[in-house]
């Protein structure tokens, strides 16, 4: 009975914390069993489709656009991110250098991106890859791939 209980709960909050999201994004769209925690953030404007039993934790930031497979987990504060001021011209201030092209960031189903990892915008990761806590992913993940660091180097593939 309370295992009911508490699973009822734990769907009410989903779709409160999803009804947040979309305050700030209203085009963002998500597939069953979405579940996320509290305090994450989706910057305005992105295009973001996300598909079934995705669960995204703790202060978690969406400001790229992305397409996320099924079955993805991101741990606590993980960001996606990109699509930022040019940096090129010297003659100009940053903050007056006008926008990057956003590109779309790539989750494969299965994949697992861990606690306060960084991924740029226009990365693909694969099916089944496994991003370490605290990577920053400047480059595309082959499926399987376990990956680590700063910026995140190939470690193993996983086993079957």
């Amino acid at each position: 009975m309370f295992s009911q209980i508490k699973k009822i709960g734990r769907r009410l909050l989903g779709v409160w914390r999803l009804f947040v999201l979309r305050l700030s994004n209203p085009g963002i769209e998500v597939g069953n069993g979405f579940l996320c925690a509290n305090g994450c953030r989706v910057s305005r404007g992105r295009e973001i489709v996300v598909g079934s039993n995705f669960y995204m934790g703790y202060s978690c930031h969406l400001g790229a656009n992305m397409i996320v497979g099924n079955d993805v987990m991101f741990a606590s504060e993980v960001a996606v991110v990109g699509g930022d001021h040019k940096i090129d011209y010297i003659d100009c201030p940053i903050r007056y250098s006008g926008r990057d092209e956003f590109k779309t960031a790539e989750f494969g189903d299965g994949c697992w991106i861990g606690h306060r990892v960084i991924v740029l915008h226009g990365v693909k990761i694969g099916e089944g890859a496994v991003v370490a806590a605290g990577s920053v992913v400047t480059k595309n993940v082959e499926s399987r791939a376990i990956v680590a660091g700063n910026p995140a180097k190939f470690i193993r593939y996983r086993k079957f």
